[in-house]
């Protein structure tokens, strides 16, 4: 992972528009809240002023706030919407748990 990436993930987590999940470590997204709207445009607001204020933020994505915007975007998007190794923990093996064919 790059730096520009750590950025972007540091500022979703710090903002809880990202979670970690505290068994697996794994990164999602959960909009299952109303606050979650809020967190996204926070987390969009302090990207805009790290860029235009903290040096190495300024540094990293050239003095353009949407370059970090953008990319904050992309990772909050390409984030699934619960842990993955908690879904699969939670699913039951093929096979099993589903229901018999009709007439069986």
């Amino acid at each position: 992972m790059g730096t520009r990436q750590e950025m972007a993930i540091g500022i979703a987590l710090q903002t809880q528009v990202l979670k970690t999940c505290p068994v697996h470590n794994q990164l999602y997204y959960v909009d299952d809240q109303p606050s979650d709207d809020e967190n996204v445009a926070r987390a969009f607001a302090v990207a805009v002023e790290l860029v235009r204020q903290h040096r190495p933020y300024a540094e990293e994505f050239h003095h353009d706030p949407h370059e970090l915007t953008d990319l904050l975007s992309y990772i909050i998007g390409a984030a699934p919407a619960s842990c993955p190794g908690c879904v699969s923990q939670r699913q039951p093996p093929k096979g099993e748990g589903a229901p018999a064919p009709a007439g069986a």
